[in-house]
This record gives structure tokens, C-alpha cells and sequence, in this order.
């Protein structure tokens, strides 16, 4: 008999927010920092990777504030692991344990609270604690950007605080649950967070509930100090209540104010939204010929021509480029050079910005002609200096800029690829900020065994960019050192685009752009999407 009765709502989604406590210590001159990575078990029995939450230095009982969403299908088993790692390194951990379960059995806990003993080796080596709330699908986004004023500082005479905000979701219960954590501002008593978005439902069940922020000093040892506290509720935030005095138990005054700015609450709209709506992301590279890369005829030159192995430059386009491309409809790829004499050009000049291909196009074909034009160009650069990414930047945004004129959906990646510290750092970062409005995201991949740290200024992880009185309106720099991951190409690629989605999503809101509704296709007249060699066959 036909059943046309429709098929139960039994899949929902829910989110795990995940606590360890009493971790065994696997370090010995500090404590674990441990991460927890989730698997799903297939249909042929094997473990696949999901996902992982942050890493938190020095904490044998950490709360995590990096969640992860699942579905839940009542009627069937979704095996589930949970493995408890301390980081060594980008490339390196050690086991602490793992926990096997379902989420069936996380779902069917009292309250959805899961508790459970991390195992290693049958030894018992710490508690790993799930909590599971269910996701409203019909949750909006929190949008805003908090900053501090005369924050209590902490580190005595010889240094100030290095602030770090907390946001808790009161529960029922009386628990209160993490659900976000900024970075950290150091040496900083009027710090300038970078904005975020939060899910309306995450913060409270409903806007009349408050929820708790917390202020805290980052210690490297991990035993962070309490600055204050306060508790509000978006119903207060909405009426116009944007400044909050901090209060710590133990002190007789406040311990300073936080604000909120750029504050709005709207449509919970995803990267997603924007692709399925036609926004196109297009990459750009740019290669730096600096004479510190070594001469390219020399096997220790970091543009040595080699194939067995290729060098650090062809690795880091062959792991990033092809993620990228698979967005980008017609595969050209503007590819330049900075920090060399171009032999094949009328002028002996250094040129910090110049097309790779000798035959004066900007544009190449995909990865193979990018890797192409990269090994045929070198054998026609005098490698000089200094090192300088301003140029090459400013370039790139006039591009953007036309991209904006013309209301075309399109966002720039442009991947830098250098091997040392650039010595223009005050016009970078003002090209940087003055690109905060611009359809663009820079990623930096350092090739090499240069120390990079001063680079890490521009990734904005640390607060807000700022230059010439303007405070960058968000982040659009990532920076990873290749040495990290040379043996990871897949691990590469992946810290290198992983802020791309929320870079694009920010870009959007900032510039008040809705993603387009994504077009339906009748799918008899399959003509208006195949290329024109197929329409005839189609039909």
C-alpha cells in the first residue's frame, strides 16, 4: 500500500560544547595544551575526521568555546569519538585519550549533559564533559564590536594587562555556559576587539534573559586573572544600553568599561548564502624575487628549480590555489612578482609589482600556469629588493575598487608568498586598513626559515590594525609560516583559507550587501546554464 503520508521530522541538529577536566599532564616544564578533535564513523566502519575546537595553552581543565553542530537522527546509530590531544606544534601532538560514544547516548543523558572518562592505552587520564543544546533554526545574528576603557591592571609596575573577553549563556540550571571568547589585546588597557557575530540563541533562550561577560588578563602560564565582570541582556543592548562598568568581587571600585559599537542584530546570513547567490572568489599571486630567496641556480635558493621535491613556492600554490579555484568560473589568475629587476622589460629598475608572464599578460590559467609562468619567469629576474608589500597591495585594492564601481560580485584572495620580513610595515598596514572596505582578504605564506614574527602584526589577532588615526574596520590578513606545514600540504591549505568564509561574510555586512536569491532552473530548458557545446546535445 502507498504511504503518502510525509516522513516524520526526525533530524534536528545540535551543538556540543565540550569541558575536560583533570587531564593527565603530558608536558614537563609547563601543562598540556590540549585540543579535542571529533570523528564519524562510516557505514564501512572507519573514522572520519569532523572537525576540532581551539587549542588552549597550559590548561588541564579547559572549556572550549569552539562548538560543533551535528545532526541528530533518532532511529539510527552515529557512532562518535572525541580524541584529546596535547599540541606540540602546527604538526605535532601527543595522545592524552579518547572517548567513543553516540550521540544518541549524548542526547539521552540527564539535562543532555554527557560525562565520560578519557581513556588511553586503559588507563583513565581525564573527564571529558559534552553538553548538548538543540539549534533554533530561526536564530538571528548578533553583530557588534566591544572595546575597553581603563581596564585594572594586573601585571604590576612592569607591564599591563592583556585582556580577553568571555560570553556565558545562563542556563536554567543555574550553569553558565561559554559559548564565546575574543582574542587577546596584549599590553592593552583600552583594548579594541576585533567585531563578531554571535548566534542570538546562543547568548539566551529569550532577549529579556541576561547573560554574563567576563573580563580576564591572559597569563602564558594559563592562570589568567580576573579583571570583572557584568551581566545584561539584548533587550537592554537594543533599548541603548552600550556601556558596562566591570566589577570584581575582590575590589571595593569597578575595574573599568566596556562598550559596544557597530552594534546590530539581523538575518543569520552564511557564506554559503553568498555562493549559492553568485558570488564568485577570485585569486591573485603575487611571488616575491627577493635577493634573500638565494640564487635560483643554487640548490640551497629557495627558488631552486627542482621537481624532486619542488620547492617551498611551488608547494605552497599547488596545496592553496586549487582550493580556491574551484569558486573561481573562469580559472584566470592575475599572478605577479615584487623585488626584482625584470630582465625582459625596458626599465633596470626594482620593480615591486610587475606581471610573471614575459608575454606582458597579468592573467594565466589555473594552477599548471601559474606553476608554469613561476618557473619560466625566473630565469628572467635579477633578484634584488628590498622587500616591500605596499606596492603590490595598492595595486591589487585600485582592482578591487573597479570590482566595487561596477557592482560586480566578485571577492579577491590575494595569496602573498615571501620569504622574509617586509620592510615597509608602516605603508602595509595603512594599504591594509585602507582596504578594510574593499572585496579582499590577503593571505601570507612565509616560505622558509625566516623568523616571521614581526609578521604576525599584520594578521590582526591581536587587536585591530591601525594606522594614521583609522582603526581597521576588520580583519583581512591571515599569516602562516610554510615551515610548519611542509609536510602537510592539506593541513596547509586548510589554516591558510579557513578565515576566508567569515573575511567574506564581514566584507558583505559592512558594505550593507544582501547575498543575491539563488536563481531556480527549469530543468527541462537546460540551456540557459551548459556551455554552448552541450546546449545541442541536451536538448
Amino acid at each position: 500500500m502507498q504511504n503518502n503520508q510525509a516522513p516524520p521530522v526526525d533530524r534536528e541538529q545540535v551543538e556540543f560544547y565540550l569541558s575536560c577536566r583533570s587531564l593527565k599532564n603530558l608536558d614537563i616544564l609547563s601543562k598540556s595544551d590540549p585540543q579535542v578533535r571529533l570523528y564519524f564513523k562510516n557505514k564501512s566502519n572507519a573514522w572520519i575526521y569532523y572537525g576540532e575546537t581551539e587549542i588552549i595553552k597550559d590548561n588541564l581543565n579547559p572549556n572550549f568555546h569552539k562548538t560543533f553542530l551535528v545532526d541528530f537522527i533518532f532511529e539510527t546509530h552515529q557512532h562518535i569519538k572525541f580524541e584529546i590531544i596535547d599540541i606540540d606544534g602546527p604538526t605535532h601532538f601527543e595522545m592524552i585519550g579518547n572517548v567513543e560514544t553516540t550521540v544518541g547516548t549524548i542526547m539521552g543523558a540527564r539535562k543532555q549533559t554527557f560525562i565520560a572518562d578519557i581513556k588511553h592505552k586503559e588507563k583513565v587520564t581525564g573527564k571529558l564533559i559534552v553538553r548538548a543544546e538543540k539549534v533554533d533554526l530561526h536564530c538571528q545574528s548578533v553583530s557588534w564590536q566591544w572595546s575597553g576603557v581603563k581596564l585594572m591592571n594586573t601585571d604590576g609596575w612592569f607591564g599591563k594587562s592583556d585582556p580577553l573577553l568571555r560570553f556565558f549563556k545562563k542556563k536554567e540550571t543555574g550553569e553558565n555556559l561559554l559559548v564565546h571568547q575574543t582574542e587577546v589585546i596584549m599590553d592593552n588597557l583600552n583594548p579594541v576587539w576585533k567585531p563578531f557575530k554571535v548566534l542570538d540563541k546562543k547568548l539566551c533562550s529569550e532577549y529579556n534573559q541576561d547573560f554574563k561577560v567576563e573580563c580576564w588578563d591572559w597569563e602564558k602560564s594559563g592562570k589568567y586573572q580576573f579583571i570583572g565582570e557584568f551581566e545584561t541582556s539584548l533587550e537592554k543592548i537594543k533599548s541603548g544600553v552600550r556601556e558596562f562598568e566591570l566589577h570584581n568581587p575582590k575590589k571595593k571600585s569597578k575595574t573599568g568599561t566596556l562598550v559596544i559599537s557597530n552594534f546590530s542584530i539581523g538575518p543569520n546570513i552564511t557564506f554559503v548564502d553568498y555562493l549559492r547567490g553568485g558570488t564568485q572568489l577570485n585569486i591573485m599571486v603575487a611571488i616575491d624575487f627577493t635577493g634573500s630567496n638565494g640564487n635560483p641556480s643554487r640548490s640551497d635558493s629557495l627558488h631552486y628549480k627542482s621537481m624532486d621535491p619542488p620547492n617551498q613556492y611551488y608547494q605552497a600554490i599547488s596545496s592553496v590555489c586549487p582550493i580556491v579555484l574551484k569558486y573561481d568560473f573562469d580559472q584566470l589568475v592575475p599572478l605577479y612578482g615584487f623585488g626584482a629587476q625584470v630582465l625582459w622589460s625596458d626599465s633596470r629598475e626594482v620593480s615591486h609589482c610587475f606581471p610573471l608572464s614575459q608575454k606582458g599578460n597579468e592573467e594565466v590559467k589555473g594552477t599548471e600556469g601559474i606553476l608554469d609562468t613561476y618557473y619560466q619567469a625566473l630565469d628572467g629576474l635579477n633578484l634584488s629588493g628590498p622587500t616591500n608589500f605596499a606596492p603590490i597591495i595598492r595595486h591589487v585594492s585600485n582592482k578591487c575598487r573597479e570590482i566595487q564601481r561596477e557592482e560586480s560580485d566578485q571577492y579577491m584572495i590575494l595569496l602573498i608568498l615571501t620569504d622574509g620580513e617586509i620592510t615597509d610595515m608602516a605603508d602595509t598596514i595603512h594599504e591594509i586598513v585602507n582596504a578594510d572596505t574593499l572585496p579582499l582578504s590577503i593571505i601570507i605564506v612565509g616560505v622558509g626559515n625566516a623568523d616571521f614574527e614581526k609578521m604576525e602584526r599584520l594578521d590582526g589577532d591581536h587587536g585591530a590594525l591601525k594606522s594614521r588615526g583609522q582603526v581597521s574596520k576588520r580583519d583581512l590578513v591571515q599569516f602562516v609560516p610554510f615551515k610548519d606545514f611542509k609536510h602537510d600540504p592539506e593541513m596547509l591549505a586548510k589554516h591558510v583559507l579557513a578565515e576566508v568564509p567569515d573575511q567574506v561574510v564581514q566584507y558583505m555586512e559592512l558594505v550593507n550587501r544582501k547575498p543575491m536569491v539563488a536563481q531556480l532552473f527549469d530543468m527541462n530548458n537546460l540551456s540557459v546554464i551548459l556551455p554552448s557545446e552541450l546546449k545541442e546535445e541536451s536538448d
